[in-house]
């Protein structure tokens, strides 16, 4: 055993990472690349949670090493393969997701300067290093480079999208680059105006784009139906429009709603409520809150129709413009 003082600059960047990894847990940064990134799971598991545990244990070899050798080695494995696994998420960032998370691009920087002091650590403490030795820090290097690999494919072939796990909220046609955008409130009045219209056409509108119903919480209290609505939105895809003005109707009535209430007011429809996690609803919060400031959507109800792939798109606001008529020609437009 030997004692040494654990590296300042290594000591500061972990906990750096570590503040960062924090972070991303919350909607600090909600821009649409952020939210995107941070919907992406690691064998089933959120990636801040991912990324919290890495730079603790980290931080608890960091500790060790200045007292175990091996453990110096171990953190150093532990670098490279989180090196490794960041090269996935930049891919994602660069040619999927197609923009950037600060927070994500901070970790990044963060783990690729930790591994630079390690490696200018290493080196010059090769330099006394006889010949022999020399070759066993060659070799060492060898094995980085295949911890490095390791950590791209493991993580490039276990990281997944929350859709994989089920939670797909588009309605419609799946494979359409047209892309409908439906922002409402539970307690607007003009959002209850629309609905009917609404209802009438999206038999039209689902034969020709993907539909999306997005939570725009305009009164505090309509935040109390969002885990509800986003519950059927991903679990009960066929009777969704029935379960939407279910919701509506009891928003008329209670403005905080109890899931004994909720159960109640679609028992009619044979549907049971099955509650999503936490963190699920959170990150389907964030995305919407990301919709609605990429679009610049300030009122309900909203309705946004996109081309996906040219990114046209037009904005339709309020009772007056929300129309069959206006809707269905706006699709045809953008098609």
């Amino acid at each position: 055993m030997f004692k040494r003082r654990p590296p300042l600059f290594s000591t500061i960047l972990i906990l750096c990472g570590m503040i960062l990894a924090m972070l991303s847990w919350t909607d600090l940064c909600s821009f649409g690349g952020c939210t995107e990134a941070h919907e992406y799971r690691l064998y089933g598991l959120p990636l801040p949670l991912i990324g919290t545990l890495y730079f603790c244990f980290l931080a608890l070899l960091l500790l060790l090493s200045s007292r175990w050798k091996q453990c110096a080695w171990l953190f150093s494995l532990t670098l490279a393969g989180g090196a490794g696994a960041e090269l996935v998420m930049i891919y994602l960032q660069n040619n999927v997701i197609k923009a950037w998370c600060l927070l994500c691009i901070g970790i990044a920087v963060t783990v690729y300067l930790l591994c630079t002091l390690r490696v200018l650590q290493v080196f010059k403490e090769s330099r006394r290093y006889s010949a022999m030795n020399r070759r066993q820090f060659f070799s060492r290097a060898v094995l980085l480079l295949v911890a490095a690999a390791v950590g791209f494919l493991v993580t490039f072939a276990g990281t997944r999208k929350p859709e994989a796990a089920g939670l797909e909220t588009a309605l419609g046609k799946q494979g359409s680059r047209i892309e409908i955008y439906v922002f409402s409130d539970w307690l607007c009045p003009m959002c209850i105006k629309v609905e009917p219209v609404l209802e009438a056409v999206f038999p039209q509108l689902e034969k020709k784009a993907k539909v999306y119903f997005i939570d725009k919480p305009v009164h505090q209290e309509s935040m109390n139906f969002v885990p509800y609505h986003l519950s059927f939105l991903v679990n009960e895809k066929a009777k969704y429009l029935q379960l939407r003005k279910a919701l509506f109707d009891l928003a008329r009535s209670n403005k905080n709603p109890s899931p004994e209430d909720v159960k109640v007011a679609v028992a009619p429809l044979g549907v049971t409520y099955k509650q999503l996690s936490f963190m699920d609803v959170s990150q389907m919060m964030a995305k919407a809150q990301a919709l609605a400031t990429e679009y610049k959507v300030t009122a309900t109800p909203t309705v946004v129709v996109v081309n996906s792939s040219s990114k046209k798109s037009k904005t339709l606001l309020g009772s007056k413009e929300i129309t069959a008529e206006n809707l269905l020609k706006t699709v045809k437009t953008l098609e």
